[in-house]
């Protein structure tokens, strides 16, 4: 078959020359469809002869690639060669060409390229992808190795993802969960926030409704909260004064008196602001709200009270400037100088918070109670009998128990030990134990420190009394309500908020007690309310005792020596009331 003369072939794009590798469209003349599918077609590189020739066409090229690729991100992904990549797809299935001066013959020429191209996807050894403006190559591989790239690259994308997603997990797992009180604390934060601004007005009314809205608010605001004030005010004023705070265990400010001196120099001003504040109305249970919301932050300490173990509340100890204590140490040596012929001994009980300091929380700052009581007895004189009670309490603190719980005080089990100790030093014979009957004589019984608190923590007590068997009469003659009674026990302060003032009915200015005993030992007791449960068992060694009690005492302590015919006197006071107490200073006016 001869050679057709009218058989036209178009002139092949430079962009396409590039991409099949050619350098010359005459090497296609002459050769047939089937040579051209069954040739490998592979880009050759130029030679040493011919680069200085292709340098420009390269550069040319290179110029076209970038317009290329920029044109593809305009477009949405086609570029002017007319090269799309459809996604999924492992090659690239279509390639259409298409040049500004193309013709009817340049298209009947794309699509026989495109059909070698789709020939030569099975055996290539160059592919290029531009996906995202991102050129890939994958070079002399087939496509089972670029099934594989795939593979691991999607692996690697997928344990990637795995990770960043076990990284957000972990984050989310470390972030601390508010707890309930932060979730309330802001709930009560965000309800007072709107009370008072009215919350973001702006979104849900115009900027002249929130002014007039804002006026109206605050000024009803002001007005309720003055009418408030001014009703609490009238409330303070017409309530009765309470006397005495037992859960603070004093004595309350009471009204002061107008007068022109004390308003001169301020004194009426200070003396009203401290009634204001001990009459305020509701003061106990603000007080007790305070202290369980204290609870609630875990604090163990609330109003001085330890929270211990076993339900012990305890006080802590904190030791006083050592100016003070040989203050008075010196007063009771001078005492002692004085009245030469009498037998003076000084007792100072250790608290529980020394005696059952392994109960108590962790850290806790206090100073140890027993230093304390060393340094007193090594300053006072040597004729003073010291009576330390620490040893014998502590080999007795697991066998009895030695005080209450809720209350500072020891029990009547701890005073009848600090009573026989006394009595070895003094050189009198104690009473048996047994010849007394014990007796319950309260068992909800809550101390001082149940109230001091403020939360009201702690469970009731046992309180029991030892009545003495044999018919022993004594007469007790109280001096401040001119008093005189049979006994040693008040039994109807056992219903009163206070049980321990069963013995005598609480702190007295002075007292005294007459018994049947057959002596001549006459006993002056300077103390405090820790001797009120020991006084049942010293009626059985003296003829007579007078009590004394220097914080409420204002008479002469020379005239209660003289005219009683006093022979031995005790100075008895627990720890605490001896460290931060004074009143034992007066001891020789």
């Amino acid at each position: 078959m001869g050679k057709n003369n009218n058989y036209y072939e178009p002139e092949m794009p430079e962009s396409l020359k590039e991409f099949l590798g050619i350098e010359d469209d005459k090497k296609l003349k002459g050769t047939s469809n089937k040579n051209l599918n069954s040739k490998k077609i592979q880009k050759k590189r130029p030679s040493n002869a011919t680069k200085s020739q292709d340098s420009n066409s390269k550069k040319s090229v290179s110029s076209k690639r970038n317009k290329v690729s920029k044109d593809k991100l305009k477009s949405g992904g086609k570029t002017n060669s007319g090269v799309k990549k459809k996604s999924g797809s492992r090659t690239p299935k279509n390639i259409e060409i298409s040049s500004p001066s193309s013709t009817r013959k340049t298209k009947s020429s794309s699509s026989k390229i495109n059909d070698s191209k789709k020939r030569m996807t099975a055996n290539s050894s160059t592919v290029r992808m531009n996906k995202n403006s991102k050129n890939v190559e994958v070079k002399g591989k087939t496509k089972s190795n670029v099934k594989k790239n795939r593979k691991d690259i999607n692996r690697k994308v997928n344990s990637n993802k795995r990770g960043s997603v076990r990284k957000k997990v972990s984050r989310d797992k470390n972030k601390k969960k508010p707890n309930i009180l932060q979730l309330i604390l802001y709930g009560i934060f965000v309800f007072f926030g709107f009370l008072i601004t009215g919350g973001d007005k702006t979104k849900y009314i115009s900027k002249e409704k929130k002014s007039e809205f804002d006026y109206r608010f605050h000024r009803n605001f002001s007005l309720v909260f003055i009418a408030f004030v001014i009703f609490v005010m009238v409330l303070n004023i017409i309530k009765p004064n309470a006397q005495t705070s037992v859960a603070e265990n004093r004595d309350l400010q009471q009204r002061p008196k107008i007068s022109t001196s004390k308003i001169s120099d301020g004194k009426f001003a200070s003396d009203y602001s401290k009634y204001m504040s001990d009459q305020f109305i509701g003061r106990s249970k603000f007080i007790k709200l305070k202290s369980k919301f204290d609870l609630l932050l875990g604090k163990k300490e609330i109003n001085g009270v330890y929270i211990a173990k076993n339900d012990y509340l305890m006080e802590g100890f904190k030791k006083a400037d050592d100016n003070v204590t040989n203050m008075k140490i010196d007063s009771i040596n001078i005492f002692a100088r004085s009245n030469p012929k009498l037998k003076v001994s000084v007792m100072v009980a250790p608290n529980k918070v020394e005696i059952y300091k392994h109960l108590l929380p962790k850290n806790i700052p206090v100073d140890s109670q027993v230093d304390y009581l060393n340094s007193i007895r090594e300053k006072l004189d040597p004729k003073i009998k010291f009576i330390d009670l620490v040893d014998t309490f502590e080999r007795n603190k697991n066998s009895d128990e030695l005080y209450f719980k809720t209350d500072h005080h020891w029990t009547t089990d701890g005073a009848y030990l600090a009573y026989v100790e006394f009595c070895k030093k003094q050189n009198l014979e104690p009473v048996n134990i047994k010849s007394f009957d014990k007796s319950l004589a309260s068992d909800s019984f809550r101390g001082s420190l149940y109230y001091k608190n403020g939360a009201q923590i702690g469970k009731p007590d046992s309180l029991h009394l030892y009545l003495t068997q044999a018919n022993k009469p004594v007469i007790v003659k109280y001096y401040d309500t001119k008093l005189k009674v049979p006994s040693l026990y008040d039994v109807d302060k056992l219903d009163g908020r206070d049980p321990y003032e069963v013995f005598t009915g609480g702190n007295h200015t002075q007292i005294k007690i007459r018994t049947n005993i057959d002596t001549d030992r006459r006993l002056l007791l300077v103390k405090d309310s820790y001797a009120n449960a020991m006084l049942p068992f010293l009626v059985d060694n003296f003829s007579e005792i007078n009590i004394v009690d220097l914080r409420y005492f204002t008479g002469s302590m020379k005239d209660i020596i003289h005219n009683n015919d006093v022979t031995d006197v005790l100075l008895m006071y627990n720890v605490n009331t001896f460290n931060l107490d004074s009143s034992i200073l007066s001891l020789n006016e």
